[in-house]
């Protein structure tokens, strides 16, 4: 008799083979990841407003007049109640020892403040399209293949970012460097749950996030040492060359896809011994018969899964499709929340790389607490997250004025609500996966990511907001976040158990764990008895 075997089964033999030097090997597949932060925070330091960075010219007395009663600010710079802006070479004199911007170049002062923050938001438009664009690609052609034509998409407009024609060619390019850079890495998400064992699940997510940490560290390193932000763009695209000789030479696509999507057991089989190839564990399957779930799996007829059978799926199953929508909304808010505060560090703090450093080290404290979330915690316990985050917001609200020289309460308070939403974000890209039906998965990210985008979209508006009415703005924002954590609360937990691999899965398993907590229920009545 032919033995039965669980992809997921296949994948965790694995798993008592990964050593240090695998895990250095997968962080070097996922290398290009170090450039998405880059390409997407760049702009805070291509672009800054220096309302600081200037003197008064000695003739000019409206500048000493403005600055005796504002100090070098916005205000004085911009003026109030009416009053013109400063004129640079008449009034003052830059001070930026020779760094650009092209807030300055562009002329993105004061009531044209607004055209920057669309270059800032105009990457989470061309994301927004893109992941809807996507979703069904995944599904259809691979998450490897889409996400290596978009790696390739993202250098070349990298490369077209570095020289810039004028802000309208800028924001274009930039526009289309969101979409394939969120595309490219949705899908390397995909595929690595796909592909990591159970036991690895969460240091293997940990290193993944570590990534975006580390892009970060190299963003504020090299922001603080190139003057022309254009060489930033040149060490991106360095960046996003370092994995494509593993990720076209040495890694398969997923197994789990070629099974559940392609029906293809020999490509799956093929796939998976790729795998052992590149962990240095061979294993034959030859005498094995895969399948998609050995425990809630139903069989069905083979049918491709394009967009309207994906569709009747959500008609036919609407709980899957109510679950959907609650995780959009979970992910909504954390793009809104994380991103919101990412592009306004500039505007909380008192020094630009050092508000943004400071911000870097609550990185390193998310990737500390998301490594104990993977191993350690439930899935809903992100909910504690949020509410942590929606509290740290309101904290938030505190004057600048109150605090230490270069560092203020806010800004403390704002360093324990990015730990919280990134440790969130971080959660959201594993529990949603988990969630999601193999069938459904590289379309449902995508859809979770594109709603991620539309706060994205919405975050960076934040820093305007605040000159609008700070703690109105941070108290809408706790209120969402709010929402989102009582959300959560009402996802079914997935730690520890088989992904689905179908729509109809996601129904049974909700079956099995109400069996289970009934039998449960019945034999503590039983024993009090």
């Amino acid at each position: 008799m032919v033995k039965k075997l669980a992809i997921q089964d296949a994948v965790d033999g694995f798993g008592d083979h990964v050593t240090s030097k695998v895990a250095v090997k997968f962080f070097w597949v996922l290398s290009s990841r170090l450039a998405a932060p880059i390409l997407t925070l760049f702009t805070n330091f291509a672009g800054f407003l220096p309302y600081k960075d200037w003197t008064c010219q000695s003739n000019s007395t409206t500048c000493h007049a403005r600055v005796a009663e504002h100090g070098v600010s916005r205000d004085s710079f911009c003026g109030v109640n009416g009053e013109k802006a400063l004129e640079p070479g008449r009034d003052i004199v830059w001070e930026l020892d020779g760094r650009k911007t092209y807030a300055i170049t562009w002329d993105l002062l004061c009531e044209r403040e607004y055209l920057g923050t669309l270059i800032s938001s105009s990457y989470f438009v061309g994301s927004l399209v893109a992941l809807l664009t996507c979703s069904s690609l995944y599904d259809k052609f691979g998450r490897l293949r889409v996400a290596q034509i978009a790696q390739i998409g993202t250098m070349v407009l990298t490369a077209m970012l570095a020289v810039p024609y004028n802000i309208w060619y800028f924001m274009v390019i930039r526009c289309l460097s969101g979409g394939f850079v969120f595309a490219t890495i949705t899908g390397y998400h995909v595929l690595t749950v796909e592909f990591l064992p159970m036991k690895w699940k969460g240091a293997g997510m940990t290193l993944v996030m570590s990534q975006w940490m580390v892009g970060n560290l190299i963003l504020v390193l090299m922001g603080y040492l190139f003057k022309d932000w254009r060489y930033i763009m040149l060490g991106a695209i360095v960046l996003l060359c370092t994995n494509l000789y593993p990720i076209f030479c040495l890694i398969p696509e997923s197994a789990r896809f070629l099974l559940s999507n392609k029906r293809s057991e020999v490509a799956s089989k093929g796939a998976l011994k790729k795998l052992g190839t590149f962990i240095g564990a061979e294993r034959n399957f030859d005498d094995v018969v895969l399948v998609e779930n050995l425990t809630i799996s139903k069989d069905k007829p083979s049918r491709e899964m394009t967009f309207v059978e994906a569709m009747k799926d959500f008609i036919e199953h609407p709980k899957l499709l109510i679950q959907v929508a609650m995780m959009q909304f979970v992910w909504f808010s954390c793009g809104w929340m994380y991103y919101g505060f990412t592009f306004s560090w500039g505007t909380l703090g008192r020094n630009l790389y050092l508000s943004y450093l400071f911000a870097t080290c609550g990185s390193v404290l998310e990737m500390t607490g998301t490594y104990i979330y993977f191993q350690k915690l439930p899935r809903r316990s992100l909910a504690y997250f949020e509410i942590l985050g929606a509290i740290a917001l309101l904290i938030a609200i505190t004057p600048d004025k109150i605090g230490f020289s270069a560092i203020s309460v806010s800004q403390l308070a704002c360093l324990f609500g990015s730990f919280a939403t990134g440790l969130v974000f971080s959660g959201q890209f594993l529990w949603t996966q988990e969630l999601s039906p193999t069938t459904h998965r590289g379309r449902i990210l995508s859809l979770s990511s594109s709603s991620a985008r539309i706060g994205s979209l919405l975050g960076p508006q934040a820093s305007l907001l605040f000159t609008w009415n700070k703690p109105a703005t941070l108290c809408i924002f706790a209120g969402v976040v709010m929402v989102s954590a009582v959300l959560m609360f009402l996802l079914p937990e997935t730690k520890g158990k088989d992904m689905p691999s179908q729509a109809s899965d996601v129904i049974s398993r909700r079956e099995q764990v109400k069996a289970h907590k009934t039998v449960l229920g019945n034999e503590n009545t039983a024993t009090e008895l």
